[in-house]
């Protein structure tokens, strides 16, 4: 395990590389009106520091184990992949007639058995989670979503 991730980390950050240096010949604009190329730039610098991370902590923790791979976790089972796309297939198709917000929120409570927590986190934080999204998009970012049920 401990070697696939080194190899993806490598992988993560050959590919911020590339888009980063892609990024740069786009127009960057200012501060107050940032142009096209600043949110792929900041996007992909900061994966690729976050790869880094993820390559020297799996280093570091490889010279304190040894080199054997102690890595117990089992993969996740087929189901949960399948159960995944369904959510997101649905996902998809249900801010149109229930509204961003519900359909995030129901979303993000039915991943509740993948992740694998208590209800009350799952409801507290799917709710959080869609009021800020919301909030973002909708005011912060000026793009119109699907209100749904709540617009009438």
């Amino acid at each position: 395990m401990a070697k696939k991730e080194r190899i993806a980390g490598l992988l993560i950050f050959i590919f911020c590389g590339g888009t980063t240096y892609l990024a740069i010949h786009l127009p960057m604009g200012s501060a107050a009106k940032p142009g096209p190329g600043i949110f792929p730039l900041l996007l992909s610098l900061v994966i690729g520091c976050l790869s880094l991370l993820l390559i020297l902590k799996n280093l570091r923790s490889q010279r304190k184990l040894g080199e054997r791979d102690t890595d117990k976790e089992v993969p996740p089972g087929k189901w949960r992949v399948v159960y995944l796309l369904g959510s997101l297939f649905l996902y998809v198709f249900l801010p149109q007639p229930i509204g961003f917000l519900v359909s995030t929120w129901i979303f993000l409570i039915g991943l509740k058995p993948i992740i694998k927590k208590r209800w009350v986190p799952v409801l507290l934080g799917s709710f959080f989670i869609s009021v800020v999204l919301f909030f973002c998009f909708n005011y912060l970012l000026k793009v119109q979503l699907p209100m749904g049920i709540l617009a009438k």
